[in-house]
């Protein structure tokens, strides 16, 4: 991991309650299903039953971050996610690589509402918060709010495809900054990685980067504030 993007010691939520709070959207808002994961990879070879549904999407969690990996050079984010996954739930990596491509693929992959994100929303509205998406998406961060009903909650939306930054690069929070009038220091911002959610928004000035991390992967990241419930929030602006 470059210096710039390590994360700093001393971070933790600021006293002053945020003016405004921003998400990312998959694996934050809106979930894989891990029945379809374990579907396909018992449709490649894995005895059913042998990998829950819980254990897949917490082991693609963690995975998610090999997209960031350097090495090895011949593979492509996706593949290293992949293996990465593969690896972490001790399968034959031909056959979970080939799971892992199948589900993916699929665009009903990404079909479950987080238990909270709609309390969530609503009550920090109540509370006067500002909302915001940013996601690495392929075009269709809108249209996939809207599916779940929660588009309408949101002051400004900003797709990587649509403006042409992806996360980690503090442009595309900054472009966020912008829509809502706010400098940095007034904002949160909530999403599942590290790379790209918490060390893209301290590089963009945020107050802070709120690790999601409702299967408890990251407790060995002390200098990170986490949740394991989104409604948690309610609670850390409310005190």
């Amino acid at each position: 991991m470059s210096e710039t993007l390590a994360p700093r010691a001393e971070h933790r939520l600021p006293a002053a309650r945020p003016r405004a709070i921003l998400f990312d959207a998959g694996l934050t808002l809106i979930h894989p299903s891990g029945h379809i994961l374990a579907e396909e990879l018992e449709k490649h070879g894995v005895p059913r039953g042998q990998v829950s549904p819980e254990l897949a999407v917490s082991a693609l969690v963690m995975a998610a971050e090999a997209r960031h990996l350097r090495l090895p050079q011949r593979l492509n984010g996706d593949e290293k996610v992949a293996i990465t996954w593969a690896t972490l739930l001790g399968l034959d990596a031909e056959i979970a690589i080939a799971g892992f491509m199948a589900a993916t693929a699929r665009e009903d992959l990404y079909r479950d509402l987080d238990p909270g994100a709609l309390d969530t929303l609503r009550g920090l509205r109540e509370r006067g918060i500002l909302l915001g998406a940013v996601s690495n998406s392929g075009g269709t961060l809108r249209e996939d709010l809207a599916v779940f009903g929660l588009l309408e909650h949101f002051d400004v939306v900003l797709d990587s495809t649509v403006v042409g930054i992806e996360k980690p690069d503090p442009g595309i929070f900054r472009l966020a900054l912008d829509e809502l009038g706010l400098h940095g220091e007034e904002c949160w911002y909530v999403g599942d990685g590290l790379v790209n959610d918490v060390l893209g928004a301290q590089r963009a000035g945020f107050g802070a980067g709120v690790l999601y991390d409702p299967f408890h992967c990251f407790g060995h990241l002390p200098a990170v504030p986490r949740i394991s419930a989104l409604t948690d929030l309610i609670r850390l602006v409310a005190d």
